[in-house]
C-alpha cells in the first residue's frame, strides 16, 4: 500500500482518502471502495430499514472494497459475505472536471440472492474511460433483505430500501467527486434491471435520478416478485428450530441465528424444491409491503407498473436469455414437465393465462406442439420457452406500457453478438450456442472472474473490442444526454430510434453490427392470445 498515491474528498460524514488506480485499458481512474451509505444492519438492526451512516472524525480510508452482503455463492458454492455490508465504491478519471461528470449507478443481479457490486464482476475500468462518473453498490440479498412476514416487524423489501438509501448518498455528495447530481442515470442486469424497474415506480426514488437502464429484467418477469413470501420464510425459521409464527417472536429468533447458518438454510430450501428450479422462482425477494410504516409500495404493483416509468428509458435483452436455465433442467425431468405443466409453470405465467383466455393445453402447443419432450428435442424448445416467459414477454409488455403512458423516449433492443467464449457461459457450465443471459456485462465490466477463467478482456482490434467499444459508447451517451446514439460515425453508423406507435415494434440489434430491425406484433410466440387464434 506504501507505493500508492493517495487523494482525499470531503463528503457529508467527514473525509474520505481513495487512491489512484491502474486501468487495465491504460492510464489511471481515481477509486474510493467502501464507503458506507447506511449504518451497517447488524444486531437489532437486523432486517430493520436502511439507517443514514454516522459521521467520523479525521480521515476514512476507502481502499478496499467493503463486505459483501451475505450469500451463498453459486461458483464456488460456499456462503461468503455478512450482515455489515451497505457499501458503495465511486469510480471517476477526473475529480475536478471542467464540467460535471454524469453519474451512473449500477445495481447488480443475481436473483435478489447473489452478487456485489465488487470488481468480481464490475469493474469500472471501461466506463471511466468514458468520461462518466461509475458507481457500484451493495444492497441485502436473500432473507437479510427481504424477510417479509406481512406484519410491521418483517414487512419486506429492506433490500430496495438499501438502493433508495445509496441513491440518496449519491445524489447528497456525488458532485465533490467532480459528478452532477442532476444527471443521474441508474442501470442494472437481471435482478439488478427489476431494481430499476422498481426504483421507477416507487414514490421513496422520486428525483434521486434522471434516467434509466433496464438489461434482462423488469418487474412483470415472472422470477421478480415473491408471491407468497411469509410461506418461505416460516421453512426457513422452522428448519432452524423455532416453532412459533408469531412475527415478532420470528423476527427475535432469526436475529440471533449466525449469518452463515441462516444463508445456508436458505439456500437448501431453494435446492429441497424441485419446481422451484423449474418454476424460476425464488424464496426471497421484492414484495408488497403495505404493514410498513414507510412502504416502498403504497399501491398494488400491477398499478403501479402499468402507471409507467416516467424518465428517458433503455431497455432489452439478450437473444438467448434462457440458455443458462437449461443447466437447471434435467433428463428426469421431462417426464415431470409432460405430465405436470400446470404445476410447472409459475403462478404469474398462469394468472397471465387466465387473463388471456388461454388454456394450459393451448400454452404447452403453442410451444411444444403435440409431442411430449425428450432429450433430443427438449433443448431447443425449452429454451425458446424460458426466453419468452421469462424474459422477453415481460419486457415486450413494459415497452408498450411506456408507449402509452410516457412523454419521454424509451429505446428498446436485443443483444444477439456471440463470440464463443462467453464469461456467463463458462461460470454456469453451458455449452450452448447462442447469447446467453448476462453475456453483454463481459462487455460493459473489467470482471476479475474472467480472469479467472482464463478470458481476458476485449483486445484492441477485435470484435470484442468494436462491440465493447459500442456498448459503451451508447451507454454513456444516454446517460450523458438521454439519447444513446447523439451522432453517428464509424463505430456507430446508424441512428437507435425510439420506440414508435404502429403495428410494427421497432429496436436495435446490436451484434457486430447494429441493425434497426421491427417485428410485427400479435405475430410472436410471446403474445399468448395471439398465437391462440393462430393454432
Amino acid at each position: 500500500m506504501a507505493d500508492r498515491r493517495f487523494v482525499d474528498v470531503k463528503v457529508s460524514q467527514g473525509t474520505l482518502r481513495g487512491f489512484v488506480e491502474e486501468n487495465v485499458l491504460g492510464g489511471e481512474h481515481f477509486s474510493f471502495k467502501g464507503i458506507a451509505y447506511a449504518k451497517p444492519p447488524i444486531g437489532p438492526l437486523r432486517f430493520k430499514d436502511p439507517l443514514p451512516p454516522d459521521s467520523w472524525f479525521g480521515v476514512k480510508d476507502a481502499l478496499e472494497y467493503g463486505g459483501k452482503c451475505a450469500h451463498n455463492d453459486f461458483i464456488f458454492n460456499e456462503s461468503v459475505g455478512g450482515d455489515d455490508c451497505l457499501y458503495l465504491n465511486v469510480h471517476t478519471n477526473d475529480l475536478k472536471p471542467s464540467k460535471k461528470r454524469a453519474v451512473m449507478i449500477w445495481i447488480h443481479g443475481g436473483a435478489f440472492l447473489y452478487g456485489s457490486g465488487n470488481n468480481d464482476m464490475y469493474g469500472p475500468d471501461f466506463f471511466v474511460k468514458k468520461d462518466v462518473i461509475l458507481v457500484t453498490i451493495n444492497y441485502r440479498l436473500g432473507i437479510l433483505g427481504f424477510l417479509n412476514l406481512e406484519h410491521e416487524e418483517a414487512p419486506g423489501n429492506q433490500g430496495l430500501k438499501d438502493q433508495v438509501m445509496a441513491l440518496k448518498w449519491v445524489k447528497e455528495n456525488v458532485e465533490n467527486f467532480g459528478g452532477d447530481s442532476n444527471n443521474i442515470t441508474i442501470f442494472g442486469e437481471s435482478a439488478g434491471a427489476a431494481s430499476v424497474h422498481y426504483l421507477c415506480l416507487s414514490p421513496l426514488a422520486d428525483g434521486l435520478f434522471h434516467k434509466a437502464i433496464a438489461q434482462s429484467g423488469v418487474v412483470i418477469n415472472p422470477w421478480a416478485f415473491v408471491y407468497d413470501p411469509k410461506r418461505f420464510a416460516l421453512e426457513v425459521t422452522a428448519k432452524l428450530g423455532e416453532t412459533s409464527t408469531d412475527p415478532k417472536k420470528m423476527v427475535e429468533f432469526l436475529r440471533t441465528v449466525d449469518t452463515k447458518v441462516l444463508i445456508n438454510t436458505q439456500t437448501k430450501l431453494l435446492s429441497d424444491k424441485k419446481n422451484m428450479q423449474l418454476q424460476v422462482m425464488f424464496p426471497f425477494g421484492p414484495g408488497m409491503d403495505i404493514k410498513s410504516p414507510n412502504p416502498f409500495f403504497p399501491k398494488p404493483l400491477t398499478e403501479a407498473a402499468r402507471a409507467g416509468v416516467k424518465v428517458p428509458l433503455m431497455l432489452g435483452y439478450n437473444s438467448d436469455e434462457g440458455i443458462f436455465l437449461l443447466t437447471s433442467v434435467k433428463e428426469n425431468d421431462f417426464e415431470y414437465f409432460n405430465n405436470n405443466l400446470k404445476d410447472v409453470l409459475h403462478p404469474w405465467i398462469l394468472e397471465k393465462l387466465k387473463q388471456q383466455g388461454v388454456s394450459i393445453d393451448e400454452f404447452r402447443r403453442i410451444y411444444f406442439g403435440d409431442n411430449p419432450l425428450k432429450k433430443e428435442n427438449a433443448t431447443e424448445l425449452l429454451k425458446v420457452y424460458f426466453d419468452d416467459a421469462y424474459f422477453v414477454q415481460g419486457i415486450h409488455e413494459a415497452a408498450d406500457i411506456q408507449l402509452e403512458t410516457s412523454k419521454n423516449p424509451t429505446y428498446l433492443y436485443k443483444f444477439s453478438y456471440d463470440n464463443g467464449n462467453s464469461l456467463l457461459k463458462k461460470a454456469f457450465g453451458v455449452n450452448f450456442p447462442g447469447t446467453c443471459h448476462g453475456d453483454e456485462l463481459f462487455f460493459l465490466f473489467n470482471a476479475n472472474m474472467a480472469r479467472a477463467l482464463d478470458i481476458p478482456p476485449p483486445q484492441p482490434g477485435t470484435t470484442d473490442r468494436q462491440v465493447s467499444e459500442c456498448l459503451l459508447t451508447m451507454w454513456t451517451n444516454f446517460a450523458k444526454t438521454g439519447n444513446p446514439t447523439p451522432t453517428t460515425n464509424e463505430l456507430i453508423p446508424i441512428t437507435w430510434q425510439p420506440l414508435k406507435k404502429g403495428e410494427f415494434c421497432n429496436y436495435l440489434n446490436i451484434n457486430k453490427e447494429l441493425r434497426n430491425e421491427t417485428i410485427r406484433k400479435g405475430e410472436q410466440k410471446w403474445e399468448w392470445r395471439s398465437m391462440k387464434n393462430k393454432l
